[in-house]
């Protein structure tokens, strides 16, 4: 009992301690998975902004020139005008642009034209056009299988003429060598039957004259005739043994048929085959004009169903892409082409012209200075990343720090330098704003918050950024959890937004999680 009291005292301890080593062993198993952070693909309306700091200042000129060099073609200003807010005052040579436009809008009527057409279907007029071959089709088709019948029935007839005529010739009885007979056998009548090969004709009785005949038919006990003649068969055949001669039972004569002895052999075998090889050529030519009656008849009827079928989906949809690539391509040649005139920004002043007619313009020179009625501008410094975005033109959300986050007023930009300016290894672009309304509190210095949407979409998915991830061919993809599971899936992506956010146009569907981060357990 002592002993038992001892081995518990020891086991017991020893047990605990591995129930909890296989406890941290466990745990440390479970904590060394790797943790995802998801995000579902929503549904949303997206906008990019940029958003810059600037400074206000005294709105004095404004520099006004191309964003590229070129031959000044008009100069609509001299200096001293006043002009308006939106006038032209300057275009380079453009004849290229224009055509550009010309070019793009033809190509936008052409798919608008493409997508509804495949909405409208064929016309009534091609459905009949169509109606109207596949009728001829099958009229072709009767005619070519009706001459096909006639053909053969022509042809058939002409080979059995012919056949008639060969097995036709009166076959002769050749009396075997080893006959000791002295009578002679005449054949006559016509030949009727349909198989070539002989007769073999054994005298059975010389006292009766029986006789039995074997090979392309058997008779036994025939009896023949010195006289007269007697059927010899059933295909149209006579037999008349000679009044003279002597019989000798056994003896056999063998007729040939068709007479290969005949002299008129060789001129109607010869004929014969003659008409058998007609007669193919004939027919095969009667079949292949059936065949292609048949498939002209299939192809009618496939271009008629063809016509009378609605717009397939993947074909509207190809349509409706081409469109809007046209329509995305107008704009890029209206754009070059209004890149090609420079606009006056606000009301003002011309205050120096640098260029005139037919010179070259320079991008390190302003075309010209306009002197702006308004009293405040705002520069701004904006990195090159973003001032592809920016145009002139675009409206401008501005609050100032001296009034607070909650006044905002309203602007444009009026100006983007297109030379560089390099500060602390960074390039950046000089872009002003304009206001569209002045404050009586708004002095220069202040420092102004600009935000300017520059695009949006309306209802697209959308996922974070930080989900996206690139293969070794810089061609994007995310990971997509799927029941506990992870799923590589590449993706196309459209606008980046604010907020880290980007569009997905192709790869994904609402409600699916996408992984945004990963971390591995501790």
């Amino acid at each position: 009992m002592l002993r038992i009291l001892k081995l518990k005292k020891v086991w017991i301890p020893l047990v605990i301690m591995a129930a909890i080593v296989t406890l941290i062993v466990y745990q440390n198993k479970q904590n060394t998975k790797p943790r995802y952070t998801t995000e579902r693909v929503v549904e949303q309306d997206l906008v990019q902004t940029v958003s810059v700091t600037g400074t206000v200042e005294a709105a004095e000129k404004v520099d006004l020139n191309f964003k590229a060099s070129g031959r000044l073609s008009t100069l609509s200003v001299k200096v001293g005008d006043e002009v308006k807010a939106g006038q032209r005052l300057a275009t380079l040579q453009s004849g290229d642009a224009q055509a550009a436009v010309l070019s793009a809008q033809a190509q936008l009527e052409q798919a608008q034209a493409a997508v509804d057409k495949l909405n409208a279907g064929a016309s009534v007029e091609d459905v009949s056009v169509s109606e109207a071959a596949v009728a001829a089709a099958e009229v072709t088709l009767a005619n070519a299988e009706k001459s096909l019948d006639n053909t053969k029935a022509t042809q058939d007839q002409a080979v059995a003429n012919a056949w008639l005529q060969l097995v036709g010739l009166t076959p002769e009885a050749t009396p075997k060598a080893t006959n000791v007979s002295t009578v002679t056998i005449t054949i006559g009548g016509t030949y009727t039957g349909k198989e070539t090969g002989s007769y073999t004709i054994r005298l059975d009785n010389p006292v009766n004259l029986t006789y039995s005949i074997f090979g392309l038919e058997s008779r036994y006990g025939n009896e023949g005739s010195r006289l007269t003649t007697t059927a010899l068969g059933s295909y149209g055949l006579t037999i008349q043994f000679s009044s003279t001669g002597t019989f000798m039972a056994g003896d056999e004569w063998i007729a040939e048929i068709p007479n290969t002895s005949s002299s008129s052999y060789t001129t109607y075998k010869a004929a014969y085959d003659a008409a058998l090889t007609t007669r193919n050529q004939q027919v095969d030519a009667a079949e292949a004009t059936v065949l292609a009656a048949e498939q002209a008849l299939i192809e009618a009827e496939a271009k008629l169903a063809l016509k009378q079928a609605p717009a397939r989906s993947f074909d509207l949809a190809s349509a409706t892409a081409a469109v809007t690539a046209a329509k995305a391509a107008l704009l890029k040649a209206q754009s070059d082409l209004a890149d090609r005139s420079i606009v006056a920004p606000a009301d003002g002043t011309i205050t120096k012209i640098n260029n005139q007619a037919g010179e070259t313009t320079s991008l390190a020179t302003p075309v010209l200075v306009l002197l702006s009625k308004g009293n405040y501008e705002i520069t701004m410094q904006v990195p090159e990343a973003d001032v592809a975005k920016l145009d002139t033109g675009q409206v401008a959300d501005i609050t100032l720090d001296a009034f607070g986050s909650g006044q905002h007023f309203s602007g444009h930009i009026a100006f983007v330098d297109p030379a560089s300016t390099v500060l602390s290894d960074v390039v950046y672009y000089e872009v002003t704003v304009l206001f569209d309304n002045t404050d009586d509190g708004i002095k220069p210095g202040m420092t102004a918050n600009i935000d300017v949407t520059t695009a949006s979409r309306s209802g697209v998915l959308v996922i974070p950024l930080r989900a996206v991830k690139y293969d070794s061919d810089f061609k994007p993809f995310v990971e997509v959890m799927q029941k506990n599971t992870l799923a590589t899936r590449m993706v196309e992506l459209g606008l980046k937004g604010d907020d880290g956010l980007v569009e997905v146009t192709n790869g994904l569907t609402a409600g699916e999680l996408v992984v945004t981060s990963k971390t591995n357990g501790k």
